[in-house]
């Protein structure tokens, strides 16, 4: 019901006009990509094709450089991937590759390394088997790299930061990104917040932790496109979830007829965003 009223809403804002603006950076959010699941390679695709023809492709670590420029006659899309399914390397790979669309993707690291604890969270916060939560391989990674897409650390356990203590989040940063700078021989200097939106995952505190990590760039996942007032560590990211995000959606998503639940995401009261989306408050 919530994600018919968003639609609805989205719908009648892209129907009725958006305001003008100087050309949109907007950057996406995917997770698995799965035949049987909310985001299916054939989707995965359509958004592909669509974003190839319609808009200009970018990296995510190029987003705020994009933002400086006014020249653009389209608008500019970074595309990501978050947790490190097996999946992203057997179905988003080979798609990526063939319409020539980079991606970044943001790992966490427990799940790559199997660590048991890890796997059951992401099991658990899937509703699914542990059989679906099936992790990308160091050396798929390191293809993935090696094919022109980025890569960045999502914590080592995928916890919601906002709750735990100053060390434990430091600790949580730094370990995914010690590790895969280990792993993959270079600097690492991306990452995503887990779950993302400001005040119920991540605040002020947990900025100032990624920024003493080390990190340049960090993804939130709020739902509007980037402006040049944004912190370098927390620049907002549209998900995309599969269910009803057609190619339609997708293109309101791009335009901006989404970007009033952006704004609710970062500006509602706790108590309000407790009531429309008590599940943001349960992880």
């Amino acid at each position: 019901m919530k994600q018919r009223l968003k639609g609805h809403c989205a719908f009648v804002i892209s129907r009725t006009g958006l305001p003008g603006r100087s050309p949109r950076v907007v950057v996406l959010a995917y997770h698995s990509v799965a035949p049987t699941g909310r985001v299916t390679p054939k989707l995965l695709e359509a958004h592909l094709a669509w974003i190839r023809e319609h808009c200009e492709v970018i990296r995510f670590q190029d987003v705020l450089d994009a933002v400086g420029r006014s020249s653009r006659a389209k608008p500019a899309v970074a595309v990501t991937f978050d947790d490190g399914y097996r999946d992203n390397y057997d179905h988003a790979l080979p798609l990526l590759l063939r319409y020539g669309v980079p991606a970044t993707f943001f790992l966490t690291v427990g799940l790559i390394e199997n660590d048991r604890a890890v796997v059951e969270r992401l099991r658990s916060l899937r509703g699914s088997f542990a059989a679906d939560v099936r992790p990308l391989e160091w050396g798929q990674i390191v293809e993935l790299h090696q094919a022109g897409h980025d890569l960045g650390a999502h914590t080592y356990s995928h916890p919601n930061l906002a709750r735990l203590g100053e060390p434990q989040v430091e600790l949580e940063l730094r370990r995914s990104k010690d590790v895969l700078e280990h792993r993959l021989g270079e600097e690492v200097t991306m990452m995503a917040y887990p779950f993302g939106k400001p005040g119920r995952h991540l605040g002020d505190k947990t900025i100032a932790a990624a920024q003493r990590v080390g990190y340049a760039l960090a993804a939130t996942t709020v739902s509007r496109g980037i402006r040049p007032s944004d912190r370098r560590l927390a620049l907002p990211r549209v998900l995309m979830l599969g269910r009803s995000d057609d190619v339609p959606a997708l293109c309101d998503k791009v335009r901006g007829a989404w970007d009033f639940l952006g704004r609710w995401q970062e500006r509602a009261p706790a108590w309000a965003a407790r009531l429309v989306s008590p599940d943001d408050f349960r992880v």
